[in-house]
């Protein structure tokens, strides 16, 4: 406990004024209240917002899911071309399985290889915030990339309840495969292009 305040006063007379009372503190002027008081009588509704309020600081993403892909993330973030990515691996977590969708949790002993690449602006936090959902929470974490450590953001598992996970693991390429697959299923092969011609007296 801190008693700095009290040795203070005991080793200095206490000021006279009206008795044994210490003399009342002049008001500290309220240069903010003044400014805003000012403000709003010029009629403005509102104060100036500070020139970095909205300032969005670029920053690493440790992907370890679909959003590992270059073209996937290119078309969730509307990019031109697809952006360069390097691997990259998180200690201490684990993937869970989410149906067919990985989830990163905690997980002592453990590490999970992604990939990662810095995300320019905010309006492409906000596209990857859409794309995660509500299942996924944008949280902070520590990982390696190029032997160095970094901090960085990465969707995890949103829920401290993993009843609804299960042991697993994630595949890239089979998550591809799956999704070819899917693709093929809703396109049959013609066998017989004459059966699509039309003849003349159809016309």
């Amino acid at each position: 406990m801190d008693n700095s305040n009290t040795n203070s006063e005991s080793s200095t007379p206490k000021a006279m004024n009206n008795g044994n009372r210490k003399p009342a503190r002049r008001a500290k002027r309220n240069v903010m209240g003044e400014q805003f008081a000012a403000w709003r009588a010029a009629g403005m509704p509102s104060p100036p917002r500070f020139p970095n309020e909205d300032i969005y600081t670029p920053k690493p993403f440790f992907f370890y899911g679909t959003l590992m892909d270059p073209l996937k993330l290119q078309e969730i973030l509307l990019l031109p071309s697809p952006p360069v990515l390097k691997p990259a691996r998180a200690r201490t977590y684990k993937i869970m399985l989410w149906g067919q969708y990985p989830a990163l949790v905690d997980a002592i002993d453990s590490y999970v290889d992604g990939m990662t690449c810095v995300i320019e602006t905010k309006q492409h936090v906000e596209m990857l915030k859409e794309y995660e959902t509500e299942a996924y929470d944008l949280e902070s974490l520590r990982f390696e990339v190029d032997g160095e450590r970094v901090r960085g953001k990465a969707f995890m598992w949103a829920e401290t309840d993993r009843s609804a996970l299960r042991e697993g693991t994630w595949s890239l390429e089979e998550w591809k495969k799956d999704v070819e697959k899917e693709m093929a299923s809703h396109f049959k092969p013609v066998e017989d292009f004459d059966q699509l011609r039309i003849s003349e007296d159809q016309l």
